[in-house]
């Protein structure tokens, strides 16, 4: 078996895989396996033709903790005055953080083989005097508006659905370091406050951040980017500021979108047949889809790839992966580095 894809191909004319981690594409795995519950790999109903969402076998269990605030106020009645006494009031300054912006695309690769990333930021991090936020405003995420329209999908990875190096705890996730498609694990940073640092992690609802210490990773500046218009259905690879590949792509379905916002590539993968569906290179993405909660077996992640399809360049028709030539996914694998930017707009 070699290198399955990240994505959701047509079924039928993918090459044999690791088994899934899915692309919203068409189904072939990529090598991130959901599980069930006992660690053996979820089962689920094939996405059904047209695209309609379906909802995982068990009933997903997303923790979460409400913390409640009250306060109590009381009258006290006294039938005579209290005796005089001496009062002390303590005034807490506010801390008032002053942010810088920095135009940088700045990527945190973990040191260990594991990385717990916590959902929550530390307790300092409201009163740091400082931060540095990375990168330029993100594009509309379509994450929230499914989410605003109370239509989000099941989070994924969940407790009951783990996926292949991707997993949740009580206090967030933690992420297996190298990856399940043995890349480098790699997360992209959206801000900096004292020795905590906030980062955009690969899970579902898109674009959900977490938070690590600076001393957990090390950190690296990428120049690179994709920048992909559904409306064009253009796709642009930029180094630096000069544009290295312009292309027509293939985008998904209305039923199985391609979703818009701030991702990163975090793995690439060589397709042992580069004739298949994925033609020689997938580069998964942080995205999921987000009408599918299963394809094929597998998390339906998003991946940039090749095609054994060229005539349908230019059209609407995938699960949601975006499809490109063979030689353009080449050109840019060939310079791509993991963690790079990927912003997608409507």
């Amino acid at each position: 078996p070699g290198n399955g894809p990240p994505g959701n191909e047509p079924p039928g004319n993918e090459p044999p895989g690791n088994g899934p981690l899915g692309d919203g594409d068409g189904g072939t795995p990529l090598g991130f396996h959901t599980q069930g519950p006992s660690g053996a790999p979820a089962t689920g109903d094939t996405e059904p033709a047209g695209g309609s969402r379906h909802r995982l076998v068990a009933t997903v269990a997303v923790g979460a903790v409400v913390v409640l605030a009250a306060i109590g106020l009381f009258a006290v009645t006294r039938p005579d005055p209290p005796p005089p006494t001496t009062t002390t009031t303590t005034t807490e300054a506010t801390t008032t953080t002053e942010t810088t912006i920095s135009q940088d695309v700045v990527v945190a690769a973990a040191r260990q083989p594991t990385i717990q990333v916590t959902s929550t930021p530390p307790v300092s991090w409201a009163s740091e005097p400082s931060a540095i936020r990375y990168g330029p405003p993100p594009p509309p995420s379509s994450a929230e508006a499914i989410a605003a329209a109370g239509d989000a999908p099941v989070p994924l990875p969940n407790d009951d659905y783990p996926i292949d190096g991707r997993r949740t705890t009580p206090v967030g996730w933690i992420f297996a370091n190298p990856t399940s498609l043995d890349n480098p694990f790699v997360m992209m940073v959206t801000e900096r406050r004292g020795d905590h640092l906030q980062v955009q992690v690969p899970v579902r609802p898109n674009g959900t951040v977490g938070y690590v210490r600076a001393d957990e990773v090390d950190l690296t500046t990428i120049s690179q980017r994709l920048e992909l218009s559904l409306s064009e259905r253009r796709l642009r690879f930029y180094d630096a500021d000069v544009v290295v590949a312009d292309t027509e792509v293939v985008i998904g379905k209305d039923a199985t979108r391609t979703p818009t916002g701030r991702f990163y590539v975090t793995d690439q993968v060589p397709q042992d047949n580069p004739s298949g569906s994925f033609g020689p290179l997938a580069l998964a993405t942080s995205a999921y889809s987000e009408q599918m909660d299963e394809f094929d077996g597998g998390a339906p992640v998003i991946a940039f790839h090749g095609t054994n399809q060229p005539e349908l360049i230019g059209s609407q028709a995938s699960n949601g992966c975006v499809r490109m030539p063979n030689d353009v996914v080449t050109l840019i694998g060939d310079r791509l580095r993991i963690g790079a930017r990927v912003d997608i707009t409507a």
